[in-house]
């Protein structure tokens, strides 16, 4: 796939690219483990150092990342433009997170 779309995953606060396959992924739990690795490789890319959002450390997920990449070394999350910082896509990940961080406090705050 020569330009791949990059979308927000809601549940692990991080980015896929459309052609990682990680959401045909029949075993759930597989797919829930690359949530660790994907959130891990966004702080990477974005060079992002926080920890409020989830209820784990950095390292678990720096471990689970290792881990992930020692047993699928040739999926394509893992390719160096994916894992790389890059400026550009530190920006536009960083401003795709606050919209969705807004809407969920105003989907959170609405009155029924």
């Amino acid at each position: 796939m020569v330009n791949p779309k990059m979308e927000y995953e809601g549940m692990s606060g991080a980015f896929i690219w459309e052609d990682e396959g990680l959401w045909e992924v029949r075993n759930r739990h597989l797919s829930n483990a690359f949530k660790y690795v994907i959130h891990h490789r966004m702080r990477m890319v974005a060079r992002l150092d926080e920890d409020e959002e989830v209820l784990r450390s950095k390292k678990f997920d720096q471990k689970i990342f290792e881990m992930a990449k020692k047993y699928f070394p040739n999926w394509i999350g893992f390719d160096a433009s994916r894992c790389s910082y890059n400026p550009e896509l530190a920006d536009r990940m960083i401003r795709i997170r606050k919209v969705a961080h807004w809407r969920c406090e105003k989907l959170f705050n609405e009155e029924f």
